[in-house]
């Protein structure tokens, strides 16, 4: 058994992920898992079951990843825990790229899945960020008539 816990030094908090998995990992794949997350473009990539899910995952995510308040250090940690959780899978999910000449599936490794992982959490970005302005602009208005009722033209 391989414990996912590893121990961690005391200031684990301001370290940056480290690469555990590296391109090229595991030999080449004929046939990618369902849980595999696949690169490339087009609808047969988008419809993989992997990539369905990891979209699921990455929108469950990205209000945290977007939030003003999330340092880029942490965002990194995000991505990475995305990837983490993708290769704990059962079966566990690999992040292929297929090789042109081969038709075979090789893995990307850690540091370019983090990178499809935060470009994936990105996506629609200034539709969200401008949906948190507009939500905090309402709140300071809602917190500046001090529960009065009354709406922001003054009635009640």
């Amino acid at each position: 058994i391989i414990s996912m816990n590893k121990p961690q030094p005391k200031n684990a908090d301001l370290q940056p992920p480290r690469p555990e998995v590296s391109p090229g990992h595991g030999g080449p794949v004929r046939t990618p898992n369902c849980n595999d997350v696949l690169s490339g473009r087009g609808g047969r990539i988008n419809s993989h079951s992997g990539n369905v899910h990891f979209r699921e995952m990455v929108e469950s995510l990205k209000r945290d990843y977007l939030d003003p308040r999330t340092k880029k250090l942490e965002k990194a940690r995000i991505a990475a825990r995305l990837v983490a959780t993708v290769r704990r899978l059962d079966p566990p999910g690999k992040f292929l790229k297929e090789d042109p000449h081969t038709g075979m599936w090789v893995e990307i490794g850690d540091e370019r899945a983090w990178k499809k992982a935060g470009q994936a959490l990105r996506e629609s970005a200034p539709e969200i960020r401008a949906e948190h302005q507009a939500q905090l602009q309402a709140a300071v208005v809602a917190a500046s008539m001090g529960g009065q009722g009354k709406s922001a033209i003054g009635k009640p």
